[in-house]
């Protein structure tokens, strides 16, 4: 029996490969985006906690000096968070923009895999065809040969 080959086998591996490394490089891209929204997230809370011991030294009355030094501190989070989130939102866009990517390449894949199956079934059917046509010409041929056989008698 003959053994199906696929002309664009190769493609198709290439195209399964080009295919992965999209995938590989959206969880990069999602990895690096939860990291940043954990940042943020961790900023946030400090700049809460901060604004908490703010207003406890401020209730005693605490010297100008240190509620000064608050106030940097609370400046300099509030520039990291709004850092942090044009991060997140160029993250967010990078992340779409490579799922798109992925997208793109598994239908690429999908279209060349699509081909093989229906080059596989192909195939497959003329496979068995011709099987059944030399089954049936084996059987002809016994036939005959049977009766060719008896007629001799």
């Amino acid at each position: 029996m003959a053994k199906f080959r696929f002309s664009l086998e190769t493609l198709l591996r290439h195209r399964e490969e080009i295919e992965q490394q999209e995938r590989d490089e959206l969880f990069r891209r999602n990895y690096k985006y939860q990291v940043e929204l954990n940042n943020l997230n961790a900023l946030t809370a400090q700049l809460q906690q901060t604004m908490k011991e703010l207003s406890l030294r401020q209730s005693e009355n605490a010297p100008c000096q240190e509620l000064d030094f608050y106030y940097r501190y609370i400046a300099r989070l509030n520039h990291e968070i709004k850092e942090s989130e044009k991060r997140l939102t160029q993250l967010q866009s990078e992340a779409q923009s490579q799922k798109e990517a992925v997208i793109e390449a598994t239908k690429k894949r999908k279209i060349l895999a699509t081909i093989r199956a229906k080059k596989e079934k192909e195939f497959l059917a003329a496979v068995e065809k011709q099987e059944q046509k030399d089954i049936d010409e084996l059987v002809v041929t016994r036939y005959a040969g049977k009766e060719t056989y008896a007629g001799g008698k």
